[in-house]
């Protein structure tokens, strides 16, 4: 049982890491503002957002690891699909990690992009990769952004747990950490296989508990 669920992790891994890929900017969420998914009453749309998001930048080509803004605004642009005890989306939008509040200050990665958002339970995966998936960025400090590109947006510590309400994603709250990419991460060739690798995170965590 326990090799299978490391494989399953595993295979989570190989599926959100681009091949062959140069990482451009990493950050990991540390304080303020938390990330907020909220569903309309009719439960046919979901907007996911961040404004002032307090970041830290642990890594990032052609500058040093720095703390920054990250503001995030994302729209629903299709049905959620239920996936075993989880589900899918697909969302399009804008992001920037910058020196200031309010997107002010050094761009030190900004953009738009369409992407499919997978969960279970307690976390959640943002992947967008082009093609097929649009991804435009821009730097002030990033010398190198030439196409394809790829994202990668963890969100964690969902609060409530991930669910689907009525044809979207419900609301919930969570923490955001990222990896942006200068080649294309391609959406998962096999989105069951993903499921089952955060299933099998679960699991293991759960059993590392007991």
């Amino acid at each position: 049982m326990k090799v299978a669920l490391l494989a399953a992790v595993a295979s989570v891994a190989l599926l959100a890491a681009p091949a062959h890929a140069t990482t451009i900017l990493t950050f990991g969420q540390t304080s303020g503002n938390p990330i907020t998914a909220t569903a309309n009453l009719a439960g046919t749309s979901t907007t996911i957002d961040a404004t002032n998001a307090a970041v830290d930048i642990t890594e990032i080509e052609g500058g040093v690891a720095t703390p920054a803004f990250l503001d995030l605004a994302l729209t629903s642009t299709d049905a959620a699909t239920p996936l075993g005890s989880g589900g899918f989306q697909h969302y399009s939008g804008t992001f920037s990690i910058t020196s200031g509040l309010g997107g002010g200050g050094t761009n030190f990665l900004s953009g738009d992009f369409a992407d499919i958002v997978l969960g279970v339970g307690p976390s959640a995966v943002l992947s967008s990769g082009s093609p097929p998936d649009v991804i435009d960025l821009t730097s002030d400090v990033i010398p190198d952004l030439t196409p394809p590109s790829a994202i990668s947006l963890s969100f964690a510590n969902l609060t409530p747990a991930f669910t689907i309400d009525n044809d979207t994603i419900g609301s919930f709250t969570s923490s955001v950490s990222g990896t942006f990419s200068a080649t294309a991460v391609p959406e998962p060739a096999s989105l069951g296989l993903l499921a089952v690798g955060m299933l099998g995170i679960r699991v293991l965590a759960r059993r590392r508990l007991v």
